[in-house]
């Protein structure tokens, strides 16, 4: 469509052009426009011809008019009359032999035609009328370009570099080419000169390479290249753009060294390690963040980026211990080995309260304080110790109102955990009423304050309070609360005893009270084997059998699940996952862990499960992960 359109506003001022330059009488112009807009017409549709006719007679009225000859010129070579318009190229030369883009376009008709020897001399003809002009060889190699001839435009390219004396003439357009052949080598030694050159374009430049370095052997030729040019030259913008190659590439470790180069070379004082530690943090590579976040912080820092060092620090330790178990337990078991989760999260309690310490009464220690009390609830289970440090999250952000609506949530979470619904509920709907809290906030307050009503068996109270997140399917809680909103509706119309006790029992398990909501779930089995929630209350007690260390009967409950609903059930993906955790961090059977793990990738392969499934099988074999 839009080609279509550029040719016609390119035919309408083409029109223009005719029409002034015929300058004859009225109908004479009237006459030859239409002639032409036929002309044009015939070519859009093919019809070449008809065309060529239509433009010869034209230009033989005006041959002087280089609109009408470039259209003669164009249908001759598609009709493949290559003689007639090489005669017509020369015979217009012979009138201006030092009209550039006429060489450039006899040139093509000859490379078209099969001539190519005429070809060549014709463009070394062009090159010649200025050889000091790099115009001429920009005119010639994209003529070239044009006729596919790759290697000869940058030959032109690489001649007309010489002849002007400029090494770096024509960097962009011979890279450009390179890229095309394939030459990553060549392509990054023309942006490297060029950047050289011009030290304040590294971005444009890492634009340029980023067509490229997504490959391994593209961005493994620029690596070469950088280095070498570092070793001829130790300047600033080589390590950095060698460092930014490193992070392209995942090479934490080596972009880690460049980052200490330019830190050195900038006399940074630790700034462009910390910047460094940020971005690999966004990467997830959070063991060289901690890595780069204490270098930067012995450095040392200023004060005010000090803060920020240390606050990043600590997060990446926190994330590491978060992340150090994802192969060794069970994705669906919380911390219930306390005394394991609170040496693993040691060093980064230690690290925030280090923050609190030093930098009291500032967003950082806010912000600390609101990180241990997250730890502390999810991770460890303390409850008095996180409602404690959520309590001093308030004390620490004084106004910022933003702060207290996010502690308002973790203290609701906190205190319906301590079966405390009453007060849960008020700091959910502190927050559901504030106009100024973001609209996540409100979302999130709502979507837990529907939660409760499903809890003491309101289900439409909580289906009504859904209804508003529900609108907007971008907002973050949309699909949590469409996956209960259409839990409940589904089950409030069919089984709405059923649905009560499995709301009590939900209840139970936000408690850890593992014993009494086993208890509920297995009662909902029993009593309601016809209901939809079935498999729901057979893969909610499994997992909780898990947490219990009940793992015989945690496999009996997997296999039934996985048994008994394999045609209708939407969990069961999820259900021989935990199947295979059970056998192997529960009864520690190697052998058929490894069994249902690649049971999980033969009939689920689309599973959001299956890559870690994949580590799992290679760390119970021994393999290199």
């Amino acid at each position: 469509m839009k080609s279509a359109i550029t040719r016609q506003l390119r035919a309408a001022m083409i029109v223009g052009l005719l029409a002034a330059a015929i300058g004859t009488a009225g109908s004479q112009t009237q006459d030859a426009a239409t002639r032409f807009r036929l002309a044009q017409g015939f070519e859009q549709s093919g019809e070449y011809e008809r065309a060529a006719q239509l433009y010869q007679e034209l230009y033989r009225k005006d041959p002087g008019n280089i609109v009408l000859l470039d259209g003669l010129q164009r249908m001759l070579v598609q009709l493949k009359r290559y003689d007639e318009a090489i005669a017509l190229l020369r015979d217009r030369l012979a009138q201006n032999p030092t009209d550039l883009n006429l060489r450039a376009s006899l040139a093509g008709v000859y490379q078209r035609g099969g001539m190519e020897q005429q070809a060549r001399e014709e463009w070394d003809r062009a090159i010649t009328l200025d050889r000091t002009n790099p115009n001429h060889y920009r005119v010639v190699a994209s003529s070239m370009i044009e006729h596919r001839l790759l290697e000869k435009a940058a030959e032109v390219y690489r001649r007309g570099r010489k002849a002007v004396n400029d090494p770096t003439l024509f960097a962009l357009e011979l890279a450009q080419l390179e890229v095309v052949m394939m030459d990553y080598t060549g392509a990054s030694t023309e942006l490297i000169g060029w950047l050289r050159k011009n030290p304040s374009q590294l971005s444009f430049v890492q634009s340029r390479l980023a067509s490229f370095v997504a490959k391994p052997d593209g961005r493994q030729a620029a690596v070469s290249v950088v280095r070498q040019a570092i070793r001829n030259e130790d300047e600033v913008r080589l390590h950095e753009l060698l460092g930014w190659l490193y992070l392209e590439g995942r090479e934490f470790d080596e972009a880690f060294g460049e980052y200490r180069a330019i830190d050195g070379l900038t006399r940074a004082q630790g700034s462009a390690l910390l910047q460094f530690a940020d971005r690999t943090f966004k990467e997830q590579a959070f063991e060289i963040a901690a890595r780069a976040y204490q270098e930067a912080i012995r450095v040392p820092l200023s004060s005010d980026k000090m803060r920020i060092a240390r606050y990043g620090y600590a997060n990446a330790l926190r994330e590491l211990a978060s992340r150090s178990d994802t192969l060794r337990r069970p994705m669906e078991v919380t911390a219930r080995d306390e005394p394991g989760a609170r040496s693993r999260y040691s060093g980064a309690l230690v690290a925030y309260q280090g923050i609190i310490r030093d930098f009291p009464k500032t967003e950082y220690s806010a912000k600390a304080y609101y990180q241990i009390g997250t730890i502390q609830f999810q991770n460890l289970f303390d409850l008095d110790g996180a409602l404690d440090s959520f309590n001093k999250v308030v004390d620490e952000a004084g106004s910022i109102r933003i702060i207290r609506y996010d502690v308002a949530l973790k203290k609701g979470g906190i205190y319906l955990a301590k079966g405390d619904t009453t007060h849960a509920r008020e700091q959910y709907a502190s927050v559901e009423r504030a106009a100024d809290a973001t609209p996540d906030q409100n979302d999130e307050a709502v979507f837990h304050l529907a939660e409760l009503d499903f809890f003491a068996g309101r289900s439409d109270d909580a289906i009504a309070k859904l209804d508003s997140i529900t609108v907007n399917p971008k907002a973050d809680f949309a699909n949590d609360a469409l996956q209960l909103q259409a839990f409940l509706r589904e089950n409030s119309a069919m089984a709405r005893t059923a649905l009560v006790r499995y709301g009590q029992a939900e209840l139970f398990a936000r408690q850890r009270q593992n014993t009494e909501a086993i208890a509920l779930f297995q009662d909902i089995v029993r009593q309601y084997p016809a209901s939809l929630l079935v498999d729901d209350a057979l893969m909610r007690s499994a997992t909780l059998q898990v947490e219990a260390g009940l793992y015989a009967e945690a496999v009996a409950t997997y296999k039934r699940l996985l048994t008994e609903f394999k045609e209708t059930s939407i969990a069961l993906d999820r259900a021989q996952f935990g199947l295979a955790e059970t056998y192997e961090f529960g009864l520690r059977d190697k052998t058929k862990a490894i069994a249902e793990y690649e049971r999980l990738l033969a009939d689920h392969p689309r599973s959001v499960f299956t890559e870690l499934a994949r580590k799992r099988i290679r760390r119970l074999r021994g393999d290199p992960l």
